[in-house]
């Protein structure tokens, strides 16, 4: 102990409570008195002692009581009994009661030193051992929290988490591995991982500026495999192996990322597994490729014409003919402008995905717009001897739209109407209002489509070619850029074609009511 340690003697006899002290002060130990049960229990109430010299025949509290007493108040603080009446059945029942040891009446100062220095021994012991045995327990509960924590770290964790120890058995899991393994309620831990992932890998390949350490495997090897190669390397540079893995749905991709798991001596304990869900990112670079042959296609078609009409001017075919180059050149030059406006619905297309369109919303009457595109478009429709019939009251609700997109959507789909008609035809511009929708619904008395054409008409270059449609110029990306338009301003697009019976196209915008 560092400090010294402090002793209550306990007796009714005053001297013996003053031999005590003087014995013990001695022994530079602080000694206090205390002469009957009652007063030794209050100082013991005020004061921590580690050793009590305790009479057991005292007025009031008597010695077996007060050991009880004391030890409810500390149950570490060591209980010598003093007794002029020492027997083998006191000796017994103080035990009982919690004593250390007694000491008879009368006592030589010696044996109460040795007594009282083996019982502060007894006393020190103790003491160190609930120490060891509270940092115990708050090790056990701080290891306790930190397997929580961990545990709801990777229970939150998007990504699947696998671990496996060395019989690659599967030792733990999260509730993203759960859903991307389709495990049932009653998969439990233990089992080989091959039960969980039986589907052999696809392609990985190992790309250009892989950290080292990094190893794709290649198809024909499985997930299982992959553990294998992970537990029984000596190759310290196998730190990783990454994989693309499919399982027995075809429409699932994941990546696995296996990496080894040692302990700070570098003893391997087994490994962990990652799994990613990357089917988007497969069907975006699918998509992304199938754009890019398109776009590659569309742009390859006017640029091989334009380069078709110049060299036919150069190559002197023409002679003297100014009216022939003066022809071709038109010619190319209409290629030239169906590529240009590629090229601008392209770029249109591409700021509407990335956002990079700011929107201007206000309070539209939809209907303004309307009449002044038809206006536009009506020298186009006189050529074809086309007649319009617009149909939209005065008391049609406003819809909060940006007016440049509004005059984009329905130059797209006037335009249509005028180009896919037929000679002396009719477009009619009719409006609807429902409790939460205001329609426009453009129709046509035009050449009209085949049922199978109607789920890809808002696709990107899609058009319907047959022999009517062959002489009609266009790139494709009208309807597209037609239905991203309505889907900014949260609404939708609708149309219905019948062969040869025209097309109707109807556009449906959110509507603010008004509030009396």
């Amino acid at each position: 102990m560092n400090r010294s340690p402090e002793i209550l003697v306990v007796d009714d006899e005053p001297g013996i409570r003053e031999g005590c002290k003087r014995a013990l002060t001695r022994l530079n130990y602080a000694v206090d008195l205390a002469e009957d049960g009652a007063v030794g229990l209050r100082k013991v109430q005020q004061k921590q002692y580690d050793l009590i010299l305790m009479d057991l025949m005292m007025p009031g509290i008597g010695g077996l009581d007060l050991i009880k007493k004391v030890h409810d108040i500390d149950a570490e603080i060591i209980i010598v009994v003093i007794t002029g009446y020492a027997t083998i059945e006191t000796a017994v029942e103080a035990t009982k009661r919690g004593a250390y040891d007694y000491l008879p009446k009368p006592f030589a100062p010696e044996t109460l030193a040795v007594l009282v220095k083996r019982g502060l021994e007894k006393r020190e012991l103790r003491l160190e051992a609930q120490r060891l045995h509270h940092e115990r327990d708050q090790r056990l509960l701080e290891l306790a929290g930190e397997k929580s924590r961990l545990r709801t770290i990777i229970g939150c964790m998007a990504d699947g988490v696998l671990v496996t120890n060395l019989e690659r058995q599967l030792v733990l899991w999260n509730a993203a591995a759960v859903k991307m393994l389709r495990l049932s309620g009653t998969d439990e831990p233990g089992r080989p991982l091959s039960h969980y992932v039986k589907a052999p890998s696809i392609d990985g390949g190992r790309g250009p500026g892989l950290c080292p350490g990094v190893h794709f495997r290649r198809e024909g090897s499985s997930l299982d495999e992959a553990l294998q190669n992970i537990l029984s390397s000596k190759d310290p540079g196998l730190a990783m192996i990454s994989q693309e893995i499919r399982l027995e749905d075809p429409e699932l991709v994941l990546m696995a990322q296996m990496a080894s798991v040692r302990d700070e001596r570098g003893t391997l304990l087994g490994a962990v597994t990652v799994l990613r869900d990357i089917t988007k990112l497969k069907e975006i670079e699918k998509i992304k490729s199938q754009f890019v042959s398109m776009v590659a296609h569309e742009l390859r078609a006017p640029l091989a014409a334009i380069e078709g009409w110049l060299d036919v001017v150069l190559s002197g075919a023409a002679g003297e003919d100014e009216r022939k180059k003066e022809a071709w050149l038109e010619r190319a030059k209409e290629r030239a402008h169906s590529l240009l406006a590629l090229v601008s619905d392209l770029l249109e297309i591409n700021k509407i995905e990335a956002g990079k369109v700011a929107l201007k919303m206000e309070s539209v009457q939809v209907a303004d717009i309307i009449r002044k595109t038809v206006d536009f478009l009506k020298p186009v429709a006189d050529r074809k001897s086309i007649t319009f019939t617009i149909e939209i009251p005065d008391t049609l609700p406003t819809v909060q739209a940006d007016v440049q997109d509004m005059e984009k959507l329905f130059t797209n789909l006037i335009s249509n109407a005028i180009k896919y008609n037929v000679d002396k035809g009719s477009v009619t511009i009719e409006t609807t209002v429902d409790a939460h929708y205001v329609g426009f619904h453009v129709k046509d008395t035009g050449i009209g489509m085949a049922p199978e054409h109607l789920p890809r008409i808002f696709d990107d270059f899609f058009r319907v070619e047959d022999k009517r449609t062959s002489k009609i110029s266009g790139t494709g990306l009208g309807l597209t850029i037609a239905k991203k338009i309505v889907d900014s301003h949260f609404g939708h697009i609708e149309v219905k074609s019948r062969p040869d019976q025209g097309s109707t196209f109807s556009v449906y915008l959110p509507y603010q009511k008004r509030t009396k």
